[in-house]
């Protein structure tokens, strides 16, 4: 029987202290470092301001009740391709409870691209317990949830591009990011906590005030090196998925190159076996939709080597951070900052 880990009984007492802290900050996204000689342009930042929201009100005396906690609203970044579906997905919740905000309207633009002005998609509504949309790229409808179809409308083309929803009754919002992929495209996925960040259990040092987490020496420049190379990223973290938010700014604090990002779906996320199975899941969702497997994995715990290896990635090109034990073939490493090189190839084919 796997008992939970420190991290797991934190990140719970922690639930009520960030529902009175308020929602995550938004700073400025730091100064692009210098691209090397021979890299492929950067992934846009896609941090253009969104389109302004003004609150109408709730359609739902409920809902005014619902929204006296602070928003915990999430959008879920996801791979495409050019011809295949095309989904935005979005769930709108409240309070330490995660209260869902059921049967109310969310405006939605699309910022095509990253470039340009934003287009106005319409206007959604949430769902609620009597009225489940079907599950949809492995994302149940738990209620407070949107789906909108993009690939009914003009299809998006290849390239990353970013989706603004706004709550109309308080003009709360979350966004979310599609990368649609060109053929041949190579994917690198790697684990966050511990992973990227100074230890396993970092996150919640920030969660109960303190400072942000540090990222390991040189993760970055390990990351924007296969980023450079032409290669996409895809985080994927155990984390709940209320935590989304909070790691994206993470992530452009640190200097990580932009890419998809991906948590557990549920309120307390992931820990050891179910970690990897969660993981597991990802890259299976990714295979099926894309028909990619990873072209380099990067983790820190066992539960990692188990997920990576079952994926299919090559072990020479799986790297794991102070891991001893059966890494299955995979590279043990202590410093990113030795494998910048090995990482980058100037000669690769950059992406769209």
């Amino acid at each position: 029987m796997l008992r939970p880990s420190p991290l797991a009984t934190l990140v719970l007492a922690a639930v009520s202290f960030v529902a009175c802290a308020g929602a995550p900050r938004q700073p400025d996204a730091p100064a692009p470092p210098r691209p090397r000689a021979g890299a492929c342009p950067a992934r846009p930042a896609c941090d253009a301001p969104p389109p302004e929201a003004l609150p109408r009100g709730f359609r739902h005396t409920r809902s005014r009740l619902v929204a006296a906690g602070w928003p915990r609203h999430r959008g879920r970044d996801l791979f495409a391709r050019a011809d295949g579906p095309q989904w935005a997905i979005a769930k709108f919740a409240y309070g330490p409870q995660d209260d869902d905000l059921e049967d109310e309207d969310v405006e939605a633009y699309l910022l095509r691209g990253c470039s340009g002005a934003w287009e106005r998609l319409g206007t959604f509504r949430t769902s609620d317990d009597d009225h489940p949309h079907a599950t949809t790229e492995g994302i149940p409808d738990t209620g407070g949830r949107i789906y909108i179809d993009l690939a009914a409308g003009r299809r998006l083309e290849i390239g990353r591009h970013r989706v603004h929803l706004a709550v109309a009754g308080d003009a709360t919002s979350a966004d979310l990011f599609i990368e649609v992929l060109p053929p041949g495209a190579q994917v690198a996925v790697t684990d966050v906590d511990g992973t990227l960040t100074s230890s396993e259990a970092a996150v919640v040092s920030e969660l109960v005030g303190g400072a942000p987490p540090a990222a390991h020496p040189g993760a970055a420049d390990a990351m924007r090196a296969l980023a450079e190379s032409g290669i996409y990223l895809f985080y994927v973290t155990a984390r709940p998925e209320w935590l989304v938010g909070s790691t994206r700014v993470w992530l452009r604090e640190q200097g990580f190159p932009p890419g998809i990002l991906h948590t557990t779906i549920g309120v307390t996320g992931a820990f050891g076996g179910a970690a990897a199975k969660y993981k597991t899941i990802e890259l299976g969702w990714l295979k099926a939709r894309t028909g990619i497997v990873p072209s380099f994995g990067f983790g820190n715990m066992p539960s990692d080597v188990a997920t990576y290896t079952a994926a299919g990635i090559a072990p020479s090109r799986c790297y794991y951070y102070k891991l001893g034990g059966d890494l299955r073939g995979g590279v043990p490493h202590d410093d990113y900052r030795g494998l910048v090189r090995a990482l980058f190839s100037p000669q690769a084919a950059c992406a769209p």
